[in-house]
């Protein structure tokens, strides 16, 4: 991986406008009735009604430690789609897809479950039964793919992806916390919507610098937000989710 071009090079990552028309799985605009099984009635992580300004906090994008790898396996062989996910079965670089995931996701300082929820919003891998096409694959996380532009080869495969994203996230998170990216905190910025948005977290201006769509009840954050609530959700029925 050629960190430095991707750190400078890469500053929108999705394919399009995700979770558009084209998506794959409809259970994902389904409403998430959940309140954290601690009992945090005023958790504010992932909120329970959607703010533009407020995707996630900064301590879930970060929670490296909301899952470990055997959390993520048994997420995948029973999926919130309440169907065994093909990732739940495949190998990747020899190992069990869910122990490269979490890999990559905790040596980088990121949720894995964020992942999984991008992975989900892009190319809907994770509700996916059977393992889909190369071409599907090879943009899992819609990493290396600006926007009316064709995709970085330098990215293509799936572990290549998880790490690009997870790159990217952390890149333009600290950029937000420098104050000299694009998109950060307390400074409005419009969408490709387009719609004025004013990051109140490092994190969601991060998500906003990989994908700057709102598309509610259509896709883009609105749907990072939903999926995402849908997979901690998930975790946490489960009894695997540590959240801080």
């Amino acid at each position: 991986m050629h960190r430095v071009v991707l750190l400078t090079a890469l500053v929108a990552c999705s394919i399009g406008a995700p979770g558009g028309p084209e998506h794959d799985e409809p259970a994902d605009f389904d409403p998430v009735d959940w309140s954290p099984s601690d009992g945090k009635a005023d958790f504010a992580g992932v909120p329970a009604t959607f703010d533009r300004n407020m995707v996630m906090s900064d301590d879930v994008l970060l929670s490296s430690g909301a899952v470990d790898a055997n959390a993520i396996q048994a997420f995948l062989e029973d999926s919130p789609y309440g169907t065994r996910s093909w990732l739940a079965d495949y190998r990747l670089e020899n190992q069990r897809f869910a122990d490269v995931l979490h890999q990559i996701a905790t040596s980088n300082g990121v949720d894995p479950v964020v992942l999984l929820a991008r992975m989900q919003v892009e190319s809907s891998l994770v509700s996916a039964t059977v393992k889909p096409s190369s071409s599907k694959i090879n943009v899992a996380l819609g990493c290396g793919c600006p926007d009316a532009s064709r995709c970085s080869s330098a990215y293509l495969g799936l572990g290549n992806q998880l790490r690009c994203a997870t790159d990217v996230l952390t890149a333009r998170y600290a950029d937000s916390v420098s104050g000299e990216g694009e998109w950060r905190l307390g400074h409005t910025k419009k969408t490709s919507d387009p719609l004025s948005v004013t990051p109140r977290t490092h994190a969601t201006a991060s998500l906003y610098a990989y994908t700057p769509w709102v598309l509610v009840g259509r896709g883009g954050n609105w749907l990072v937000w939903n999926v995402t609530r849908k997979f901690l959700k998930h975790f946490d029925e489960a009894g695997t989710l540590h959240l801080p």
